[in-house]
């Protein structure tokens, strides 16, 4: 297989990987991905971020310092725990001057980041992720699994009047060749 063949086959590879790989992870492990869309864990996140989550494993509240993922209504935000109490513990963003208005309880803990991406890799996440980003990205894979290649090596020249052949017609056009040259000499 000719070699840039083999790299726009590998590289259509990767790129149905990084289609297939979200989707995969979050079955496989139950984590959730969230983008960070206010400022108040600034300078640790920031709004854009992306945060990979995974579940709580229960007892998130009890150690200070443990930036959790929380649920207030119908609104998710990230915030850090700054003082456990008997039934759940305070939080206060990073960026915040005073903690929460009323302290978490466990049932509100969603989970715990598990990854962080921040800057151009979450940008990067986010297109990746859109609906132009899966389509774009699936049909570059497509048209580079599809892209021909012949097998004459650069330099090499085909003959006048015959077709690019792939490997295993080399040796049927070889025979014909030959037979070629006995049928045009004259005894």
């Amino acid at each position: 297989m000719p070699r840039l063949r083999l790299v726009a086959r590998s590289t259509a590879v990767l790129l149905l990987a990084a289609l297939a790989a979200p989707a995969a992870w979050t079955a496989a492990t139950g984590d959730v991905v969230l983008t960070v869309t206010g400022g108040s864990m600034r300078p640790t996140y920031a709004a854009g971020d992306v945060l990979l989550v995974r579940a709580p494993d229960g007892d998130e509240l009890a150690r200070v310092g443990t930036v959790v993922v929380a649920a207030l209504g119908d609104r998710r935000y990230v915030h850090r725990v700054v003082e456990p109490t008997a039934d759940g513990a305070w939080l206060q963003g990073d960026a915040n001057p005073d903690r929460d208005p009323r302290p978490a309880t466990p049932d509100a803990v969603l989970g715990t980041p598990r990854l962080h991406l921040g800057g151009g890799a979450a940008a990067t996440w986010r297109w990746g992720q859109s609906a132009g980003g899966r389509v774009l990205l699936a049909g570059a894979a497509l048209t580079l699994l599809l892209m021909p290649g012949g097998t004459r090596r650069p330099g090499a020249r085909r003959p006048a009047g015959r077709p690019a052949t792939g490997g295993r017609h080399r040796a049927a056009h070889a025979r014909a060749r030959r037979i070629d040259r006995e049928e045009v000499q004259v005894p």
